[in-house]
């Protein structure tokens, strides 16, 4: 897997004493990146159920990876009471 950078922002703003708004962009270049990997075993499992084909043994790459989380925004509103 290749290295990778991400950029996180996060920003808040206290407007009384109680109340604070935030906001918060995970990923803001929208890189694509893995965050881990691992193999199986291309044969799939057996299925139990009669007349269910084993829609897993069609795969013939056994590398799987795990993408990393997309450009995401939130934003929101903290009350303290």
């Amino acid at each position: 897997m290749p290295a990778y950078a991400v950029v996180n922002l996060h920003t808040s703003y206290q407007v009384t004493p109680n109340i604070e708004l935030f906001g918060l962009i995970n990923n803001v270049f929208n890189a694509h990146y893995y965050l881990g990997g691992t193999f199986f075993e291309t044969g799939g499992f057996h299925s139990t159920t009669r007349g269910v084909p084993n829609l897993m043994a069609q795969l013939t790459d056994p590398r799987t990876f795990v993408p990393g989380m997309p450009l995401a925004a939130y934003a929101g509103i903290r009350a303290r009471f």
